[in-house]
């Protein structure tokens, strides 16, 4: 023990899809991540028709946008949003979270948004973060946010921070369970908030990561795990999944930590489809049947047997324009593609049907051209890299890298497609195809394990447009 160290109509649908849906938990849910840092969004208003056809019940947003927000309204869609950290690192007073707090929460509450988190930060403790710039006003920040939210009377929306898995030691078996030794002291002054105020502990787990991290057998990770025999023995205990060892390490953690009845919520949990060994829509398809049907018979862990678990699952959308510091498949999250697409079989219901989600509705794609390389070999061979290399900076190539779906283009091939991301992700403008030896086809150039996308026209800006709003 360390303690002391919309409309009307959206909410009948809502209504009526829950009924005919053999009745959802109104205390248990499969939310969503809606990450919209790519050139080519989905609008609003389609999301939400998306997620009440899906039977989606909860949304968690990165950015706590005006024009998002207003499309919730009525929709008894629940709510989380986030204070970024460029926001809290320029606050100084109680009074600028109190207006953050009534422009973004309270007007909207009035307006019919049903918020059920708001996240201070993301992943505050994480490795490379705390060890660069330990970001250690966490506490001061959640509680100013919990003191603008009672202010305005609205004691049910809870207030946390999301955490990442490498506040966890190293570990062979669950019981093993703890948090970094450096990071103790702050992590009880956490869990000692998160009690008092009655919030949850929010933790993101990404099984593709960490089940190389741990230096484990890659099926380890789903919960049909089969094709191998590796388990993991902990006493009585045994796993055959990351999932419910990784929760029962962090049950551990909270306990040593004197907070073992903490209600925990999954923040983000998911699996890539592309950038990375083993990122393929026939995984994630994988992944998401065994992980929902395993959510759907509510049998919990060994050390909480026969509990609910709350999840928002990563990601509605690819993000082509996220950072990839772990890795390239951090842009291939989406169970969508950009064009409205679902990329494979998921029940968000948990009923196992073994059907795609529905398609996307409003979507407008470009026109069927694509920007290529004549694949002439007269050309400057350094200036054709700088103008390759150039490409795949102003746009996306994620797609290239060990177990990437373009990793076996040969050269001339992978210049057409950053020569073409670069075009598709400014809306086609010719004159972002005006580069060493491109030129314009209306041939698909698409190889059967390589899509070269033509994008969608590109609809919305992220937080409308408004200068005030850009920030977040």
């Amino acid at each position: 023990m360390y303690k002391n160290t919309g409309s009307l109509w959206k909410s009948l649908f809502m209504s009526l899809m829950f009924l005919s849906l053999g009745g959802i938990q109104v205390d248990a849910f499969v939310g969503i991540n809606w990450g919209r840092m790519a050139k080519q969004r989905f609008v609003p208003s389609m999301v939400v028709d998306l997620l009440l056809q899906n039977g989606i019940t909860e949304l968690r947003i990165f950015q706590p946008s005006l024009n998002v927000l207003d499309a919730f309204a009525d929709t008894n869609i629940g709510m989380t949003i986030t204070l970024q950290e460029n926001f809290l690192r320029n606050v100084r007073e109680q009074k600028e979270i109190d207006a953050m707090i009534h422009e973004r929460v309270k007007n909207f509450v009035d307006k019919g948004v049903k918020f059920r988190y708001v996240y201070v930060g993301n992943e505050p403790f994480t490795k490379s973060k705390y060890t660069k710039t330990p970001f250690s006003r966490i506490l001061h920040f959640l509680n100013l946010t919990r003191n603008s939210l009672d202010k305005y009377n609205l004691p049910d929306i809870k207030v946390t921070t999301p955490i990442f898995t490498d506040v966890l030691i190293n570990m062979t078996k669950p019981s093993e369970g703890d948090f970094r030794e450096e990071i103790k002291g702050q992590m009880v002054e956490f869990l000692d908030f998160l009690n008092k105020k009655g919030s949850p502990f929010v933790i993101n787990i990404f099984p593709i990561y960490t089940v190389y991290n741990l230096g484990f057998d890659v099926e380890f990770a789903f919960f049909d795990n089969v094709k191998s025999k590796f388990k993991v023995v902990d006493g009585n205990n045994t796993y055959y999944n990351l999932f419910t060892f990784l929760y029962d390490a962090l049950v551990c953690a909270l306990t040593k930590a004197g907070y073992g009845d903490m209600e925990i919520v999954i923040g983000q949990i998911g699996w890539p489809t592309d950038g990375y060994e083993g990122a393929s829509e026939e995984n994630a398809e994988r992944f998401h049947r065994g992980f929902l049907k395993y959510l759907g018979r509510k049998e919990g862990t060994p050390l909480r047997p026969n509990k609910d678990i709350n999840v928002f699952l990563l990601s509605l959308t690819d993000e082509n324009m996220v950072n990839t510091d772990i890795g390239n498949y951090q842009r291939h999250w989406g169970i969508y593609k950009l064009d409205g697409e679902p990329k494979y079989k998921i029940d968000f219901t948990m009923h196992d049907l073994n059907t795609k989600p529905t398609v996307a509705k409003g979507t407008v794609k470009m026109p069927n051209r694509w920007c290529v390389f004549d694949g002439k070999t007269e050309y400057n061979e350094t200036l054709l890299m700088k103008d390759f290399d150039s490409a795949c900076m102003d746009s996306d190539c994620s797609t290239f890298g060990s177990g990437a779906t373009c990793d076996h283009l040969v050269f001339a091939e992978k210049v057409s497609y950053a020569y073409n991301m670069r075009y598709q992700m400014n809306n086609q403008d010719q004159e972002y195809c005006e580069l060493l030896g491109a030129e314009l086809t209306a041939n698909n150039p698409s190889t059967p394990d390589c899509e070269f996308p033509v994008e969608i026209l590109t609809a919305e800006v992220v937080d409308g447009g408004s200068p005030d709003t850009k920030k977040y």
